[in-house]
């Protein structure tokens, strides 16, 4: 990325922050910040109590604390300040007035991420790869026809369906509607120079122009994407918490770790 003409405040106003969590520290990183009633509110703890397996509970209050932290981080204002609402898609958003933040959260086996930025829809998609035959062929399924050619005439089509996969799920979990409507009339292409990827979205013709996606592999298991609809101008930060031992017991730090900007 170019250097932000507007400064400093202007980049740390734009940015957008990038924040993963290996589900096998989430016990630990909650009873740090003070246990699950610390880190839900009473609706979420009736949500979580209604998780049928022991990873649905611990994927889903990892999210919880993930976002408050990454919210908290972002604003300076304490976790417990921090109230969703469900969007008619089922997708939880900030009350109205919150610094004008947006973010969304994915989580699959393993791994939790989290995308925060500031006026502008975001969404972020997390997946355990690779694929296994099963789930590509029922992915493969769900895409029209030349999406699954373009998918067949790729060197590695499997590798192909994963990232147009993480990359759809990510883009309209940020427009809003989730996989409600479909996920065919999508195409994903990189910007010149290789800095992420654009869409072109048959039912929505002017949105190619301002979304910005990237693709991330945290790790070996993983792959995420994350979609801005901005342009790509703040860049990408990174915070992956990896040491639940600087995670202060019965306090949320007031500062995310160092951010690595991709």
């Amino acid at each position: 990325m170019s250097p932000d003409p507007g400064g400093p405040a202007r980049t740390e106003a734009s940015a957008v922050d990038l924040w993963t969590l290996p589900e096998r520290l989430v016990p630990e990183f909650v009873d740090r910040a003070g246990g699950p009633a610390a880190v839900l509110d009473p609706q979420e703890r009736a949500r979580h109590a209604r998780k049928r397996s022991s990873g649905g509970r611990r994927r889903f209050l990892g999210g919880r604390l993930l976002c408050r932290l990454a919210l908290s981080a972002r604003t300076g204002l304490p976790p417990t300040a921090w109230r969703f609402a469900a969007t008619r898609h089922g997708r939880p958003e900030l009350d109205p007035g919150h610094h004008g933040l947006r973010f969304n959260v994915s989580h699959t086996e393993g791994l939790i991420a989290c995308v925060v930025a500031r006026e502008h829809a975001c969404g972020v998609d997390v997946e355990s790869v690779p694929f296994d035959d099963d789930k590509a062929r029922l992915l493969s399924a769900r895409f029209d026809d030349a999406q699954r050619a373009a998918l067949a005439g790729a060197p590695d089509p499997v590798a192909a369906l994963e990232e147009l996969w993480v990359l759809t799920e990510a883009y309209l979990k940020g427009v809003g509607t989730g996989l409600a409507n479909g996920v065919g009339a999508l195409r994903f292409t990189r910007r010149p120079g290789g800095t992420g990827l654009v869409v072109t979205d048959g039912r929505r013709p002017g949105a190619g122009r301002r979304w910005h996606l990237d693709l991330v592999r945290p790790g070996p298991g993983h792959l995420l994407a994350v979609a801005v609809d901005d342009g790509g101008a703040g860049g990408l930060r990174r915070h992956d918490l990896v040491d639940a031992g600087s995670f202060p017991r019965g306090a949320w730090p007031a500062a995310p770790p160092a951010a690595v900007s991709l």
